[in-house]
């Protein structure tokens, strides 16, 4: 799967499926970093498990300045391959990439200076706050391959080939597997770092993905992406422009779940907070990242076919990519209320831990139909740079998370299921806006040759 699928053709659920299942394997790929994660440290006890679970969120929200290169640069990317156009797609690698690495250095540098008050932030104490430090202090330290991992990989998506970064996190989440418990536990040579050893995994892992997807796109496919010339400031704050609304969105979704954290769950207790990290870390990172492989397959097609110039196409390829993204967002649901009993005490012995994780895990079993619509409905938009929506209904249906979740876990005394259906609901309310948004087309008109391309209209 070396060039564009979709084009200005038909795209029926074969096509969809074509495209998908290796970015789908991808995206499964990348979050079994944190599947990884909570099964290796299970041993160091339940304050890990409540450590990562906290932490999750400042991954999310550190990621979140990464994908304001990430999602600028995929309608780019798409367009000039639809338009068969490789000096555009390679200026915008070239910017791409020079922005995303000046981003995560000052990141890291920001990051690691401010630690200990982004967990105090967290309202984490004791054993939890101390690995939670340890794990974020040694990440600031990767932030570079970290940023630029997703970006390659979202470089060939956007080129419409899915396969390459599919085999690229397969070899990233292989060596992570085998130097966590090395780096964790100081198994053969390498020192015990307890839980800044996955720190340390995880970047390892990262940098091998970045350098060995570089070589692919420069030496397999000609990508031309180390600068020739001076980088043009208008290039580079365009790229910005589109991404900043998705971007903009990720930032509030985080700022959301870290409100949740300090506001009302720490208060919960510490096993409400280790069966969220397990149940949000190793289920919801394997069933979210199915939708999002569908739905960035999706933008891909719709991005390649609206630069070829065809409605008719983009709107088959709506309604193929729905169907795909529904039977996976009801298969889901029954995966999480049936098997949770079974698998979440592989991840950790404890009662009360894995009564909390079952229960999380039983009531976000009834939204992830409505998950698996949101993602490929926002992803349409993305895909044809349309990203100003995502900013209107992302940001106003994760906040209503914070009074919602207060109200039904403190005000009505439902405890950690006020915080899980509170998710339920907004969820709901964010797909049907979406969908709403999608139905009514505003969002694909094609712009004329030379024309200005994606904005954030």
């Amino acid at each position: 799967m070396t060039g564009p699928i979709g084009g200005a053709a038909p795209t029926r659920v074969r096509d969809v499926l074509r495209l998908a299942w290796p970015s789908v394997l991808s995206f499964v790929c990348n979050s079994l970093y944190r599947v990884n994660d909570q099964y290796w440290v299970g041993d160091l006890g339940p304050d890990a498990h409540a450590a990562l679970g906290g932490c999750i969120f400042l991954l999310i929200l550190n990621f979140s300045c990464y994908f304001l290169v990430i999602s600028g640069a995929l309608p780019l990317v798409a367009r000039a391959t639809g338009a068969n156009d490789p000096e555009a797609r390679d200026r915008t690698v070239r910017h791409a990439l020079a922005v995303g690495s000046i981003l995560a250095i000052g990141l890291g540098l920001l990051g690691r200076s401010y630690t200990p008050e982004l967990i105090r932030a967290l309202g984490l104490t004791g054993g939890t706050a101390e690995m939670a430090r340890s794990y974020m202090s040694t990440i600031y330290l990767g932030t570079l391959p970290l940023a630029l991992a997703p970006l390659v990989d979202t470089i060939f998506i956007g080129m419409g080939n899915t396969l390459i970064p599919f085999l690229l996190q397969v070899a990233a989440v292989v060596s992570n597997f085998i130097l966590n418990p090395c780096l964790i536990y100081g198994w053969g040579p390498f020192e015990e770092h307890g839980v800044a050893g996955a720190a340390i995994a995880t970047c390892v892992s990262r940098t091998i993905t970045t350098v060995a997807g570089l070589l692919i796109l420069s030496r397999t496919f000609g990508v031309h992406w180390l600068p020739t010339r001076r980088l043009e400031l208008g290039h580079s704050m365009r790229i910005l422009r589109i991404g900043f609304p998705s971007a903009v969105s990720i930032t509030i979704y985080a700022s959301i779940y870290l409100l949740l954290l300090r506001l009302v769950i720490t208060g919960l207790g510490r096993d409400v907070m280790a069966g969220l990290g397990i149940g949000f870390n190793a289920f919801e990172g394997v069933s979210f990242p199915l939708f999002l492989g569908v739905a960035v397959a999706g933008s891909s097609i719709v991005g390649r076919n609206l630069g070829a110039g065809s409605q008719s196409a983009v709107l088959q390829a709506v309604r193929s990519v729905r169907l795909v993204a529904a039977v996976l967002g009801m298969a889901t649901s029954l995966f999480f209320y049936f098997a949770a009993p079974s698998l979440v005490p592989f991840l950790t012995t404890d009662p009360s831990v894995i009564r909390e994780a079952t229960s999380y895990l039983h009531i976000l079993a009834f939204s992830q139909l409505f998950v698996a619509l949101e993602s490929v409905n926002e992803k349409f938009l993305l895909g044809a740079g349309r990203t100003q929506p995502i900013f209107w209904i992302s940001v106003p249906g994760n906040a209503l998370r914070v009074p919602l979740a207060w109200w039904l876990a403190v005000g009505l005394s439902w405890g950690a299921a006020g915080v899980w259906w509170a998710i339920n609901i907004s969820t709901l309310v964010k797909a049907g806006a979406f969908t709403w948004v999608v139905h009514r087309r505003n969002w694909m008109r094609i712009d004329p040759p030379g024309g200005p391309g994606p904005t954030v209209d």
